[in-house]
């Protein structure tokens, strides 16, 4: 079995993708043009991300649960904190 020209791409791009991440992520966390372009892609494709997004919750209800339940934990403050909230006032 061979590999489309297409296929031999993409493993190409995975790979370099792979061992660059993190280099990557830091230039692109800086780039403005980039920025731009995926604020008219998410604009433009709204409906569609959100459809995906509603499926994939769907498909995965117990993943789900644990996110909004980490969620939850995170905004929830300990005891000691609130105490000191209210000795301050």
């Amino acid at each position: 079995m061979s590999l489309t020209k297409k296929e031999k791409k993409s493993i190409a791009n995975n790979k370099y993708y792979q061992k660059n991440k993190d280099r990557l992520a830091e230039k692109w966390k800086n780039d403005e043009l980039r920025k731009e372009k995926l604020k008219v892609y998410y604009q433009k494709n709204k409906e569609i991300i959100l459809e995906r997004a509603r499926e994939w919750n769907r498909k995965n209800k117990d993943a789900r649960k644990i996110i909004t339940e980490r969620q939850k934990k995170s905004k929830l403050q300990t005891f000691w904190e609130i105490n000191t909230e209210k000795r301050e006032d």
